[in-house]
């Protein structure tokens, strides 16, 4: 059976060989976080996953 990969080795293997990303506005280096939130507005719950990208400046919007 193949080995099962963990996510932090996608972001390990997808950001290999590739610079850090530097935020435009505050010039900090961005973090890629995974964030699961819920995709009906309705009551029902199900998840909604999203791999975002995350710098000083925009923490307080996405992490909320």
């Amino acid at each position: 059976m193949p080995k099962v990969r963990t996510f932090a080795a996608k972001l390990a293997h997808a950001s290999a060989g590739k610079r850090k990303a530097v935020c435009p506005v505050c010039n900090t280096e961005m973090t890629t976080i995974k964030i699961i939130r819920n995709r009906h507005k309705d009551g029902k719950w199900s998840p909604k996953r999203e791999v975002v990208q995350i710098c000083k400046c925009n923490e307080k919007e996405i992490l909320g």
